[in-house]
């Protein structure tokens, strides 16, 4: 889907909202400030994107119907046609660099605030919103880090979904059941003219 952009960007220099994209709403942008005020930088590893394999591998658990290394979790409950495995985490790639560089979060239906929530989970406590991007059948959200920034220039760029019982993505979603997280360079502007 988004092997060369990699959804999931992280560092800095994005802040001012490009032609084309709206400003966060009040409430997603005090839920990210909320995070940052309750958690305190520090020396902490890489939760999500951008993490090193080691890292990664350490944390989570492979899923057992997968033994290529792109699948980790498993949750029976997740629907059939969205996780056949059960997978929690599916696609995942590091492109040779032993960093995560992508991967798909497959998650149980939920509204953007919630959404937002479980993909800040993903990206370390000093992610700030870069720019947002509503478009007809996906929903991006750029993230600018410092801690990503380090660990090689990046930004994490985050492409939130409904995907239907027929593999189609939803038009116009206002729930999603998926997140495409995707390492970027810092400062890579939302490009309205990309399709979902």
């Amino acid at each position: 889907m988004v092997v060369g952009c990699v959804v999931v960007g992280a560092a800095a220099g994005c802040s001012s909202p490009s032609p084309g994209s709206t400003p966060s709403p009040p409430a997603r942008a005090s839920a990210v400030e909320s995070r940052r005020a309750t958690s305190p930088i520090q020396d902490e590893p890489i939760p999500g994107i951008g993490a090193t394999r080691a890292a990664w591998d350490a944390s989570h658990t492979p899923n057992a119907e997968n033994s290529d290394g792109s699948a980790y979790g498993d949750d029976p409950s997740l629907p059939l046609y969205l996780a056949p495995s059960g997978a929690v985490y599916s696609d995942l790639g590091d492109l040779g660099t032993n960093r995560v560089q992508f991967y798909d979060l497959n998650m149980h239906t939920v509204d953007v605030d919630e959404a937002l929530r479980q993909v800040l989970r993903e990206l370390p406590s000093d992610a700030t919103v870069a720019w947002d991007l509503p478009l007809a059948q996906c929903h991006r959200v750029a993230f600018n880090s410092a801690t990503l920034q380090a660990a090689g220039h990046y930004m994490a760029d985050v492409q939130l979904e409904y995907i239907q019982e027929d593999g189609m993505k939803a038009t116009g979603p206002d729930s999603f059941n998926k997140a495409s997280f995707w390492l970027n360079d810092v400062g890579s502007p939302p490009d309205p003219e990309k399709g979902c």
